[in-house]
């Protein structure tokens, strides 16, 4: 029987063998933060001399350092995300990756001084363990929003600004409620649909339940929810891809610049997403919050003139119930 080789430990994620190769989100920033490598213009970065430098040399160190790969990155005004894939069987995998972050910096510094250009690094660098396809294609989704991501919070008029409290006839009084985006799907004249898709139903049933809401979105109505099982997380991807207006409700305390997660820079940048929190009672359980959070929207959307529906399925029977209440 052959010895099993031991596992290196190393200070980062010590319980990981990099031997096995590793996929790493990694970022790395100005000292100090100015916007020296480029400007933002909507979705894109336009890059300067020094930012140019820096796209170069990572993909040169790429090719250069045949244990670290290049997969995605994006150049930002004063730092720089990339995913990279260290190369199973390295004998020091971490060094490996640290050389490549140290020479984009000191080749990018060097070739940014030769255009008239005067950049300095931090420190070391940020990096994170990718441990699954979704958390890559997570990832992958961040660095290329994070443009857009950057021109919401950033530009002349920053849609991401909390309101707070939210004003809205719909509202109840007494309630604590704020948002960010588009405020307008609560304007009178907009009629909700409070929806409800109960983690019972299968995968066979998502395309059915999709298509039907759908239906409810091309008449009009602003779909509502918290969107937290795996049904409704599908309808809204469905949803939000073909671009209906849609509301998202949380349990969670709003920042006051809210930062946006994985596909919400485009929703909030085509002006058809508005997320909203309530903050609940002093003691209140999660499981009761987000109860009392779906019960607020059935009340929101009858108050619109709207509807409130909730889907589930009982055991043994063929299809999905609706039920719905005005």
């Amino acid at each position: 029987m052959q010895p099993t080789a031991p596992i290196t430990r190393y200070r980062r994620f010590h319980d990981y063998d990099y031997s096995r190769g590793a996929a790493m989100f990694l970022t790395f920033s100005l000292d100090p933060r100015r916007p020296l490598l480029g400007q933002v213009e909507g979705s894109e970065v336009a890059l300067s001399p020094a930012g140019e430098a820096v796209w170069a040399e990572l993909h040169r160190e790429s090719a250069r350092r045949l244990g670290t790969v290049l997969r995605t990155a994006v150049v930002m005004p004063d730092h720089v995300h990339v995913r990279v894939q260290v190369l199973p069987n390295l004998t020091d995998p971490l060094k490996e990756l640290g050389r490549f972050v140290y020479n984009v910096k000191c080749r990018s510094q060097r070739a940014a001084r030769k255009a008239g250009i005067e950049i300095a690094w931090q420190r070391n660098y940020h990096d994170r363990i990718l441990c699954s396809a979704e958390i890559i294609d997570l990832v992958d989704k961040y660095i290329a929003n994070n443009p857009l991501k950057w021109s919401l919070m950033h530009g002349d008029s920053p849609p991401l600004r909390v309101h707070e409290p939210l004003e809205s006839p719909l509202l109840p009084d007494g309630e604590w409620w704020t948002g960010v985006g588009e405020t307008a799907l609560l304007a009178p004249g907009r009629k909700l649909a409070a929806v409800r898709l109960s983690r019972s139903l299968r995968p066979s049933d998502y395309d059915r339940v999709a298509t039907r809401l759908r239906g409810a979105a091309e008449k009009g109505f602003v779909l509502a929810g918290t969107w937290i099982s795996p049904c409704e997380q599908a309808v809204f991807a469905e949803l939000s891809a073909a671009g209906f207006p849609l509301v998202k409700a949380e349990q969670d305390p709003l920042a006051t610049v809210y930062r946006p997660k994985g596909d919400e820079p485009g929703l909030f940048a085509a002006g058809r997403y508005l997320l909203l929190s309530r903050v609940s009672a002093p003691g209140t359980g999660r499981g009761a919050a987000w109860h009392g959070i779906n019960g607020a929207l059935a009340a929101l959307a009858g108050k619109s003139g709207g509807t409130a529906v909730y889907v589930h399925r009982m055991p043994g029977e063929a299809e999905p119930r609706w039920t719905f209440a005005r």
